[in-house]
């Protein structure tokens, strides 16, 4: 099927294409392929996306909402680079992704222990050093996770100015909308050949292709990996002794509300007055007019 068929199918009769998360799900399609002798080239529910967004390497896994909003960047960094670094005083910058520079490599999130690599490599082949050595480009999503990697940056004694960490800009998405920022690009892609994702199994890589191609595909089955937002209008009325502007009151309506949709998070939706709730004028009835 092309792959817009592809996803349709998916959506339909299972959970959507593909998100390949790790290197573990590339050896799990890589398995697939060989035991169903599927040999051909098959979709992959990555996609080009209609703009650019910063990802970290290692992914995004269990960030609360105040640290998916954290950023540390230097003000004279250049936004048209697309790989980040981070400077001895533990500000990021933009660096074109070519540009070669030692960087820091971070042990899984159960141990969260920190490395800097004192080689000169760009920021793709930094990363498959350390992703070669069971590590990842280090993510600094917080104030803790960004003193921490400055300061085994300080702790190196190195006297160069910029290290590369996991930060990189990145234009595709996955079809659940996950965000995961794993890639397995062949080399020289993608290339701009098209807007979606074929993998390749004779050499476990992926290349873009226009979407309107056939191929098999790769569907997945079980819980919807992506976060998705949905904004509910509640309308509630109250006499004069609740003050709904009052913090405390806002918040103890929400846990209310909280306990009635387990497995669901919550949360208000500010105006751009600042108040979370507007009051609805009531519309005056005229009484009717007498009979004679």
């Amino acid at each position: 099927m092309s792959w817009p068929n592809a996803q349709s199918y998916c959506r339909s009769n299972y959970t959507d294409l593909a998100t390949v998360d790790n290197r573990g799900d590339m050896e799990r399609l890589k398995d697939m392929a060989v035991a169903s002798g599927v040999k051909t080239e098959t979709w992959i529910g990555l996609t080009r996306a209609d703009s650019a967004s910063w990802l970290w390497s290692l992914g995004e896994t269990g960030m609360s909402h105040e640290s998916a909003n954290f950023t540390n960047w230097d003000p004279l960094t250049d936004p048209s680079h697309e790989c980040g670094g981070m400077t001895a005083e533990g500000r990021w910058l933009g660096a074109p992704c070519a540009t070669t520079l030692p960087f820091v490599c971070q042990e899984d999130e159960a141990s969260g222990a920190l490395h800097v690599i004192l080689q000169n490599k760009t920021w793709k082949l930094a990363r498959e050093y350390c992703q070669l050595n069971n590590m990842d480009l280090a993510s600094a999503r917080s104030w803790d996770e960004n003193d921490a990697v400055e300061a085994v940056i300080y702790e190196s004694r190195s006297s160069l100015s910029l290290f590369w960490i996991g930060l990189v800009k990145d234009m595709w998405e996955w079809s659940d909308q996950s965000n995961s920022s794993f890639r397995a690009w062949s080399t020289s892609q993608p290339n701009n050949d098209g807007q979606c994702t074929l993998y390749k199994p004779s050499d476990n890589t992926w290349f873009d292709r226009g979407c309107a191609n056939n191929y098999p595909f790769y569907c997945y089955i079980g819980k919807r990996k992506g976060n998705f937002k949905q904004v509910v209008r509640v309308e509630m009325t109250s006499n004069s002794r609740f003050n709904l502007d009052d913090p405390a009151m806002s918040e103890a309506i929400l846990i209310q509300i909280q306990k009635k949709y387990e497995g669901v998070k919550l949360r208000w939706n500010v105006q751009p007055d600042g108040k979370i709730f507007q009051r609805k004028e009531e519309k005056k009835v005229n009484d009717a007019p007498s009979q004679s």
